[in-house]
């Protein structure tokens, strides 16, 4: 585990839609960032994505520089820039888990698309599910776990459907983190736009929709305390830090 101060916070950001989305917005929150939040921040982007592609998008655009990737919707945990995994959390989600078992069982959903190969991963099992409603997946949950398969399923943009282990979400990946970390569960911030992001107003976590954010994400803002910002993207993550700090500040002095 790693020494940390309980006065440092944790910032945990989407990045497709979020962050980016809008290059001058993604310049303002680099500043933000930069200024007045760097040195007393962890930064972690979460990401549907694995690694490797998030950090061509770090590369190539303003993003700072986070500490730590949470990749594959946080099936995926890694240092930034090493790319080293943090080994306790594969440990924490690896029990009655098999993506081999879960691929032939959903060979006979003939509905499902398996998603590229690229979005695929040992721990994050990918599929196209369009307008799934909510008894057809029902019905692939209790077929899982009639196998001994302790899984999530996340759906989002009523298409994308991830089979994840039941310990993984960008949540409680977030809020593993921290606790790893050592950072309190009351200073995690975590910011999103669509509904794979709904966990990260979740576990204590203290969560910002942008105002681009699909409506069932801002439902679930509004359902959780979290704050919708009136700022789109970057604007809208910048503006949200900005709304938590104020108010902690004001609680705690």
């Amino acid at each position: 585990m790693t020494d940390a101060s309980d006065s440092r916070y944790l910032l945990i950001s989407d990045l497709d839609d979020t962050l980016l989305g809008d290059d001058a917005a993604l310049k303002r929150f680099r500043d933000f960032y930069r200024n007045n939040c760097a040195s007393r921040f962890v930064l972690a982007y979460a990401s549907g994505r694995f690694y490797d592609s998030i950090r061509k998008d770090i590369e190539r655009t303003e993003l700072p520089s986070p500490d730590y990737v949470l990749g594959g919707v946080g099936s995926e945990m890694r240092r930034y820039p090493d790319g080293e995994p943090v080994a306790e959390w594969i440990e924490h989600i690896s029990a009655n888990w098999s993506a081999k078992k879960i691929r032939e069982i959903l060979k006979e959903y003939t509905r499902l698309e398996p998603q590229p190969k690229a979005s695929q991963s040992d721990y994050k099992v990918s599929y196209f599910y369009p307008d799934a409603g909510r008894e057809a997946l029902e019905r692939l949950r209790a077929d899982l776990k009639a196998a001994g398969m302790r899984i999530k399923l996340i759906y989002s943009s009523k298409r994308d459907l991830d089979v994840l282990p039941e310990q993984v979400d960008k949540g409680q990946a977030g809020a593993f983190l921290a606790q790893w970390l050592g950072i309190a569960g009351s200073r995690i911030l975590g910011a999103g736009n669509s509904a794979n992001d709904a966990t990260l107003f979740e576990h204590g976590i203290k969560g910002i929709a942008v105002a681009n954010a699909h409506d069932e994400l801002l439902q679930h803002a509004e359902a959780t305390g979290a704050y919708a910002s009136p700022e789109a993207y970057a604007d809208g993550v910048r503006d949200g830090v900005i709304h938590w700090l104020k108010e902690m500040e004001a609680t705690h002095g």
